[in-house]
This record gives structure tokens, C-alpha cells and sequence, in this order.
């Protein structure tokens, strides 16, 4: 039998490099992602860079407090305002309440938060430790870190802790003792607060 015959067609070597197809394919792709995200970058920057601005200047802007966290005790309690009616403070069920006429935290002053001593509120706050980190949550995000530096009893007379204080810091007491006959009181002074 006689070969089928073939055809001789000339083959061209190609000088282009091997993946030619595929890098191309990903600059087209790169180019187009490019083009869609471009405009969401430029609205964007500016107001960046405006709120990074505001924080250097201001990088507390004054807020209400909205948690408390204890690490020691692992517990994450949600701040409420407290308010005085007569001589009878109202106290939060499931959290802590704010003392009214307390600074603000994160400003100069002394912050007063103020719980019941039960076991999913302020229970067992006697084991925070001088040293250990306390921390409040903002309102606007920001959060102020404290470090205890005092505890101590007292009577519910002695109400020289609700003082203003020159630095910035936070007291936070519950009862305590005998039917409820004494005031536990943990004492921080602020040492750092982000936003």
C-alpha cells in the first residue's frame, strides 16, 4: 500500500516567550480591577485621612462609657447610667452603673462605676490584683485602660472615694462584709486609651 502523503507544512518556530498568553491574560485582569476599584479609593482617601487627622488631635473625643471588662475576672459587664434619687442610688440588675457626677473616662477626674456584689456582676472583685488592667469601652469606640493601684474596705459613710481626683482614674466598689455592712473599693489610674 502506498503511504498516504502528507502534506509539508513548514513550522514556525515562535521567539515569543512561553507564557506570553498568560501574562497578558493578567495584566488585562489587574488592569480591570484597577479601573473598578480606582473611584472607591478616591472617595475614600480623603475622609481617611480626615478622621485620622480629628484623632491626632482629639484621640479621646468624650463619651459615655459602655462596658467594663476584668480580665482577672473574665467577665465583660455592660455600663448603665446610675442615678441618686433622695439619698438611694439606683444600681443596674445585670451590670454596673455609671456614678452621674463622675468624670467621664478618659478625661481628667475620678470615674465611679458602682454593682451589685453578686456572682455575675461584681462578685469576687476582692481577687483583682494591684497591677492588673481594667478596661472601658466607649460610646464612640474608644477604649481606656486603667491599672489598679489600691483595694480596700470602707464604710458606706466614707464617701471620700467618690472625690474628683487631679489625674485621670477609676474607682469601682460594691458591697460587701456582713449583710452588706462595708464598701469594697478597686482603685486604677489610667496608663494608656486608643480609638
Amino acid at each position: 500500500m502506498a503511504s498516504p502523503k502528507r502534506s509539508k507544512k513548514t513550522v514556525k518556530k515562535s521567539l515569543n516567550f512561553p507564557y506570553t498568553n498568560f501574562f497578558l491574560s493578567l495584566l488585562f485582569i489587574l488592569i480591570g480591577a484597577a479601573i473598578l476599584i480606582w473611584p472607591s479609593l478616591l472617595k475614600a482617601g480623603p475622609l481617611f485621612l480626615e478622621n485620622s487627622k480629628a484623632q491626632e488631635s482629639n484621640p479621646i473625643i468624650e463619651a459615655k462609657p459602655t462596658k467594663l471588662y476584668i480580665p482577672r475576672l473574665s467577665r465583660i459587664l455592660y455600663i448603665s447610667d446610675g442615678y441618686i434619687t433622695g439619698d438611694r442610688w439606683t444600681i443596674a440588675q445585670t451590670g454596673v452603673s455609671f456614678y452621674p457626677e463622675s468624670a467621664l473616662p478618659g478625661s481628667a477626674g475620678n470615674s465611679v462605676l458602682y454593682g451589685h456584689n453578686t456572682k455575675e456582676i461584681l462578685g469576687g472583685l476582692w481577687r483583682v490584683q494591684d497591677r492588673d488592667f481594667l478596661y472601658i469601652v466607649l460610646a464612640n469606640g474608644g477604649v481606656v485602660k486603667y491599672q489598679v493601684f489600691e483595694k480596700k474596705e470602707v464604710k458606706p459613710t466614707q464617701v471620700e472615694i467618690l472625690d474628683k481626683s487631679a489625674d485621670s482614674r477609676l474607682t469601682i466598689y460594691t458591697c460587701s462584709g456582713f449583710l452588706d455592712q462595708a464598701r469594697f473599693v478597686v482603685v486604677a489610674k489610667e496608663v494608656g486609651k486608643s480609638i
